[in-house]
């Protein structure tokens, strides 16, 4: 009777463990961590254990066969060959215990990885789906308070005072659209397997998104140049690439003054690669800022207002899309001379034509690598 409390204690407490392990994802994968520690530590002493217990046996084998060979045959070269033979033995037992300890370490280097790193994965992948679903649940009431917004700015009585406030109410309802565009990239980058890819013209798809900021680029009257060579075509996604060019030239006219200028090129780099460049006239990069322009809602001047900057998530998003595209992104800037964005991609692929032989031939027209460029404005 006098043990009863002490068995009631323990199982409460092989309980509270057990519960704790099962629900505590990070108290789990410790323990999981330690246990497999110990197991590799075991494993690895057994395999010292079991070389040593094979290198005895076969000095203890050739050390008798050598000294009944002696006596049998009363040769002066017994030991020479025993001492040979022991060397052998010595050198044979030490790769194969070298090469199970590595192979061993191996696997549970890779174990302990996977054990170390879920917690991370999950929480991660986590927390993407749910700002997928946050961001798909807050689209319908957006839309539905900007179309309201909207209609009530085509009464022509409207007060002035009035008319402002809700212009300013639709600006803003853009720029959320465009964080929650961007959110939805992001989770969408969580199965970049599932992206379809296609050869997409990027003068195309410059032409695009100029025309989708034509207010903007009108309204700041800047002027905006678009120089491409005849062969632009990538391989990647539509929607991922319009945007990338989106995010970059809305960050141009967002950080460039009125009457400023904006280039955008697209050129072959004659190595297998279209290069998409974004020039502007703007206030430009410090060098600090530069090392840290890629982070998410990372603002290179803290002291901008919402009216002139986006969220913070454009160019890590166009980051992200880039090496999806197996692409490259640099950045030229100084404060006061403006940025350029040079983005590197994959050339679009060739599809393969059967002539009448039925023989395979690829057709390239090197014309388009070497034509003429043309310039056009928007």
């Amino acid at each position: 009777m006098a043990n009863l409390p002490l068995l009631k204690q323990f199982v409460e407490s092989v309980t509270a463990f057990a519960r704790k392990y099962k629900h505590d994802l990070f108290f789990r994968t410790e323990l999981n961590v330690i246990v497999l520690q110990v197991l590799f530590t075991t494993l690895i002493l057994a395999l010292v254990a079991v070389g040593f217990s094979v290198l005895y046996k076969d000095v203890s084998t050739n050390l008798l066969v050598g000294i009944m060979t002696g006596i049998v045959a009363s040769g002066t070269t017994t030991s020479a060959v025993i001492v040979e033979n022991l060397e052998y033995l010595k050198d044979r037992n030490f790769v194969l215990i070298a090469a199970a300890i590595t192979l061993t370490t191996a696997i549970f280097g890779y174990l302990l990885a996977r054990l170390t790193l879920a917690p991370t994965r999950n929480a991660l992948e986590s927390q993407k789906l749910f700002i997928g679903n946050v961001a798909h649940e807050l689209r319908t009431p957006l839309s539905i308070i900007k179309t309201n917004t909207e209609v009530t700015l085509f009464d022509e009585t409207l007060p002035k005072d009035a008319r402002d406030t809700l212009t300013s109410t639709v600006e803003e309802l853009d720029r959320i659209s465009d964080i929650i565009n961007n959110l939805l990239s992001l989770n969408v980058l969580v199965r970049p397997e599932k992206i379809p890819f296609d050869n997409v013209d990027m003068g195309v798809v410059a032409d695009r998104v100029l025309a989708h900021l034509a207010g903007l680029t009108e309204r700041k009257k800047l002027t905006v140049t678009v120089e491409r060579s005849e062969y632009a075509t990538v391989w990647g996604n539509l929607t991922a690439l319009e945007q990338i060019v989106m995010n970059l030239v809305k960050n141009a006219a967002n950080y460039t003054q009125s009457e400023g200028v904006i280039k955008v090129r697209i050129t072959p780099d004659y190595r297998g690669h279209i290069v998409t460049t974004v020039e502007d006239s703007g206030i430009g990069i410090s060098e600090e800022d530069l090392l840290h322009i890629f982070e998410p809602f990372y603002r290179a001047d803290s002291s901008r207002t919402r009216g002139s900057g986006g969220s913070g998530l454009g160019l890590a998003i166009v980051s992200e899309l880039v090496k999806l595209h197996h692409g490259s992104i640099t950045i030229k800037s100084s404060p006061g001379h403006g940025t350029s964005v040079a983005v590197t991609l994959p050339c679009g692929r060739i599809e393969k034509e059967e002539d009448n032989d039925d023989l395979q031939q690829v057709s390239v027209d090197f014309s388009k690598y070497f034509g003429p460029q043309k310039q056009d404005k928007a």
